[in-house]
């Protein structure tokens, strides 16, 4: 039985990560979903969570935005609508963004016409916004 997974993890602006792992932990749809080397081919949705990479270095972490994971022969592909990893993530462009978040729903929820913020836009980035943060931070790259 071959002992790694081959993962990637791919958005519509290309490749964030390929490389062998031990196992994975991704969010999917209905919860956290851990995938080892021998696992039964699975396809799933993704929710917005961070991903877990076992490599042989150590942990490594990603943000990821919903799209779908596709298990097979040894190979996890994740084909996410967002997706960054930690390392890569600009901390204060991900707090400028979840302060920008908070601001429109602030907005949204005082003003006279609330129609006028897109609430679930808002919501949506601010989840994305903290999701990064929360990578980032089990990366420990924030203070």
């Amino acid at each position: 039985m071959n002992s790694e997974l081959i993962v990637e993890i791919v958005t519509q602006f290309g490749v964030e990560y390929e490389g062998p792992v031990e196992g994975v932990v991704v969010p999917a749809a209905l919860g956290y979903l851990g995938v080892r080397p021998g696992h039964a081919p699975l396809l799933t949705s993704l929710a917005t969570g961070v991903v877990t990479l076992h490599t042989s270095a150590g942990d490594e972490y990603g943000a990821v935005a919903g799209g779908v994971m596709e298990v097979f022969d040894n190979r996890v592909m994740l084909l996410a609508d967002a997706a960054e990893i930690a390392s890569k993530i600009d901390i204060g462009r991900a707090q400028e963004a979840m302060r920008r978040a908070q601001e429109r729903l602030r907005a949204g929820y005082r003003g006279p016409k609330p129609e006028a913020i897109d609430v679930d836009r808002a919501r949506l980035a601010l989840a994305r916004a903290l999701n990064r943060l929360h990578a980032a931070g089990k990366a420990g790259m924030l203070g």
